[in-house]
């Protein structure tokens, strides 16, 4: 409160047009988030983690020169993200929240895929965002200016190329089909800057036909003809002979009081003969005897003409003769009825006993005396072998081997042994001058950087139209200029030894240290240098049976005939006749109107007679057989073969010759009474003072005739034989793919991949 001018005043707050106001600010606010939604930062977000990527990428790429490459297919060389904060290659960024991303986890990777391609692989882990790139590199000596493949991995899609996208060189529609080149480190003016591009994998199918061409086992193939080598038949090959040699040599001579010699003459007296043991020599031949087996058939029984054969008994049935009326007799006990007497006839029970001499054993009806034979017993050792006590010994020298080592290490080579170490080579590297190789524009300033042979060096602020029509003549940008320089990496082996690569090799020789090892290659016990093999001898024990008899094995049999007593009995009632017994009894007489009677005789049954008489026994055959080259001779088998003929001669001089010697060796001699010349070589021709002999030419060599192949002294038909080869026609099927913007492509079929690709352009490019 206060007072002016005698005026009071009151001053107080007006609550209810706050009131009205807040109302209506916020009623404003409402209004405004209705006609302007809020903005989707999701772009924002991801431009943040892809520039991130690709400022990895960038630091990458001009990190790994062709010196920091992997050298050998299949190798890689990685560096994390920390590492290249540390090593200053990149300003330490954040992610879309402000965090710091994962420095350890995130990492860029290259790795040698062929003799002249590396794939680069980047990383990077950011909270909730976790993605990596893949790049080709070829061999350059840095990967810049945009000639390198970049392409972003869709983890939601696993294909065969690994994300990559293919090869299209070989597709017509190149100019829809290429991908297109990315390097987001010049400006970019496109309109299309980060856009996301789909490719569709498709795939053709490639069929190749082959005809293979195959021959029967035994064949080998020749384009489409089988061919093999038969072999015929063999003959003597044709010797050809050295030309002959006609040798002249001086006569021998003698003289007066010297003996003269001339040929004995051989006359044959007669031929001696000689067998193999065990052989009995019989004029011009030997014969060995060796008993028969004897082999027996069993004994047989025969009837006459219309009998049946019964065990031993001829039976004959025939119908009986009906005698009408009177009284007719019978015998119903049996028998043979004659007149009003029956007789039976039955034959006597015979007991057969045998009987053996002194000391044998009886068997069945035979008698038989085994005793042990005479043995005798010889042993001889094989050949080479010497008797030594109960064995056969053969000594022989050890085969030898000397092997060679090296006990100290190292590698052998013949007698000496190499060792080698080596250890890494002083490096020497010499840069070139600094170089500039252009101006390049960016949208941020904190692009400079200086590597080992490159680098960026900030040249200040533009406006787009200074920069002109490759910065899109708007906006600020930032003026680089990019310098390269040459490197230059020699190695040194300071402490000596051979340069290798990388390595300083030393290498030692000395002498590998020998060792001569003895064995028996055909067996037997080594003893120092010699190897002695054992046999036993072979005994060789013959038999013999001094008392007759023969052998089987070690025993002797003698065998004599049993001495045979044969008696009969007959049942009670009956009487002996013989080998028969006999009953006689009255016969029933009965009245009757007729009877039946047996004419022929026999026995009556019914109104059939029976005849029985004995079958006649023909005795079994005995049989013998001889083992194969033996011929049968009675009980006997008999071998003959040649028996070996020796000739005798008998050595005489001729009239006026002294005979000295004995044999072949005999020589005949007189006194000369003058000089006389003689050749010694009874197939050279005295000539005067001179013996010449003709030498027939040695064999050169062996010939065969057209078709034939000498081996050694004989000629082998040869041929060749030729046939067509069985065809067959294969066919391989295989597919090529492509990855093309379009969804269909004519001629190929689309696979059901997709890929999306993450397309940059450099400034200018498009």
């Amino acid at each position: 409160m206060y007072e002016d001018n005698n005026v009071t005043y009151r001053v107080g707050i007006n609550w209810k047009d706050i009131l009205i106001k807040i109302v209506m600010l916020v009623l404003f606010i409402i209004l405004l988030l209705w006609l302007f939604p809020r903005p989707n930062l999701d772009v924002f977000y991801d431009s943040v983690y892809s520039n991130n990527i690709n400022a990895m990428r960038d630091a990458a790429r001009n990190y790994y020169t062709i010196d920091r490459l992997p050298q050998n297919v299949g190798e890689q060389t990685s560096m994390t993200l920390k590492e290249m904060f540390d090593n200053h290659m990149l300003i330490r960024f954040t992610d879309k929240d402000g965090n710091v991303c994962d420095d350890t986890a995130s990492r860029v990777t290259v790795s040698k895929i062929s003799d002249k391609e590396y794939a680069l692989k980047v990383q990077l882990n950011c909270g909730d965002q976790n993605d990596y790139i893949l790049e080709t590199i070829g061999c350059t000596s840095v990967c810049s200016n945009g000639t390198c493949q970049t392409v972003i991995v869709d983890n939601n899609n696993n294909n065969s190329n690994n994300g990559q996208i293919a090869d299209n060189s070989n597709n017509t529609n190149n100019n829809n089909n290429n991908y297109v080149e990315d390097d987001d480190d010049y400006e970019v003016t496109d309109p299309k800057f980060g856009t996301q591009v789909t490719y569709y994998q498709h795939k053709k199918a490639v069929t190749t036909t082959k005809t293979v061409y195959t021959c029967p086992s035994g064949y080998t193939k020749n384009g489409t003809k089988c061919t093999k080598e038969t072999t015929g038949a063999k003959i003597d090959a044709t010797p050809v002979y050295l030309p002959d040699q006609t040798v002249t040599t001086d006569a021998k001579y003698t003289t007066t009081g010297n003996k003269e010699y001339t040929d004995a003459i051989k006359t044959k007296v007669r031929t001696d003969y000689s067998c193999p043991t065990g052989y009995t020599l019989n004029g011009s031949y030997c014969i060995k005897y060796t008993d028969a087996t004897e082999q027996t058939t069993p004994g047989t029984y025969t009837c006459p003409n219309g009998y049946t054969l019964s065990g031993t008994k001829c039976n004959k049935v025939y119908d009986a003769t009906y005698v009408a009326g009177g009284t007719t007799y019978s015998c119903p006990n049996g028998g043979t009825l004659s007149g009003t007497k029956c007789t039976i006839t039955q034959n006597a029970s015979a007991s057969t006993t045998y009987t053996c001499p002194s000391g044998y054993t009886k068997n069945g009806t035979s008698c038989y005396k085994v005793y042990d034979a005479t043995p005798n017993t010889t042993s001889t050792c094989p050949s080479g072998y010497t008797k030594s006590g109960s064995s056969c010994v053969k000594t022989y020298t050890a085969t030898s081997k000397t092997t060679y080592s090296c006990p100290n290490g190292g590698t052998l080579s013949g007698t000496k042994c190499n060792t080698s170490s080596s250890y890494n080579a002083t490096a020497s590297t010499s840069y070139g001058s600094w170089v500039s190789s252009g101006t390049q524009y960016y949208t941020s300033a904190n692009k400079a950087y200086t590597g080992t042979t490159s680098k960026l060096v900030y040249a200040g602020a533009v406006s787009g139209a200074v920069c002109g029509s490759p910065c899109g003549n708007s906006g600020i940008w930032y003026k680089y200029t990019y310098y390269t320089r040459s490197a230059s990496t020699k190695y040194s082996c300071p402490n000596g030894g051979t340069l290798s690569g990388t390595k300083c090799v030393t290498s030692s020789s000395y002498n590998a240290t020998p060792k001569t090892t003895y064995t028996c290659p055909n067996g037997g016990t080594l003893s120092g240098t010699k190897c002695t093999l054992t046999a036993n001898p072979s005994t060789n024990t013959t038999y013999s049976c001094p008392n007759g008899g023969t052998l089987s094995g070690n025993k002797c049999t003698l065998t004599a005939n049993a001495t045979a007593t044969t008696t009969y009995t007959c049942p009670s009632g009956y009487t002996k006749n013989g080998d028969k017994c006999i009953k006689t009894y009255d016969a029933t007489p009965k009245t009757g109107t007729g009877y039946y009677t047996c004419s022929q005789g026999g026995t009556l049954s019914g109104t059939k007679c029976t005849l029985t008489t004995d079958a006649t026994y023909t005795p079994g055959k005995t049989a013998y057989t001889c083992p194969a080259g033996y011929v049968l001779n009675g009980t006997k088998c008999v071998h003959t073969i040649s028996a070996t003929a020796t000739d005798v001669y008998e050595y005489t001089c001729p009239a006026g010759y002294t005979k000295e010697g004995s044999g072949e060796s005999t020589k005949c001699y007189k006194i000369s009474t003058e000089t006389k010349y003689y050749c010694e070589d009874p197939e050279a021709t005295l000539n005067g003072t001179k013996c010449t002999k003709v030498v027939k030419g040695q064999i050169s060599h062996y010939t065969c005739p057209a078709g034939y192949t000498l081996s050694g002294t004989q000629c082998t038909k040869k041929s060749i034989e030729t046939i067509d080869a069985t065809a067959k026609t294969e066919k391989k099927t295989s597919y090529k793919y492509t990855w093309s913007k379009k969804s269909y492509l004519e001629g190929w079929t689309f696979t059901g991949k997709t890929k999306v690709v993450n397309e940059n352009y450099t400034a200018g490019q498009k």
